[in-house]
């Protein structure tokens, strides 16, 4: 005899006490625009951007492979959430540089260490010194 599946009732655990943190905004010199971004220490991060800011806060440093990993899922999150910057971005040139950058600004206007990214996107690792 098989029992029904009763529901476990949740409640998510918010601290309503905790201080909002603000958005970021970043000036991007070249491309003539401003873009605010959310602050990646929010509460209320976008769900899109909760995986990749538990690996970087998990760190102390990135690894090079979870850096390209952080910054593929900052470019999609750019790409679906940001058109317009997106667009700006699709112009410019150097655009992993561009990438990398912002990725860098809104780490350290979020208050994470933009040191964690060890290695910079917008040069080529594979080059032998």
């Amino acid at each position: 005899m098989s029992e029904e599946n009763k529901p476990i009732e949740i409640e998510p655990d918010i601290n309503t006490d905790a201080e909002q943190q603000p958005d970021v905004c970043l000036r991007l010199k070249g491309l003539d625009t401003e873009v605010t971004l959310p602050n990646l220490n929010s509460a209320d991060l976008p769900i899109e951007l909760v995986n990749v800011v538990l690996i970087v806060k998990s760190k102390v440093v990135l690894s090079e492979e979870e850096t390209f990993h952080a910054t593929a899922v900052f470019l999609a999150y750019l790409q679906e959430m940001q058109p317009t910057l997106w667009n700006k971005l699709r112009k410019a040139g150097n655009p992993l540089g561009w990438i990398s950058a912002i990725v860098k600004g809104w780490a350290e206007g979020s208050g994470l260490d933009p040191k964690s990214f060890t290695s910079s996107s917008s040069i080529n690792s594979t080059i032998r010194r």
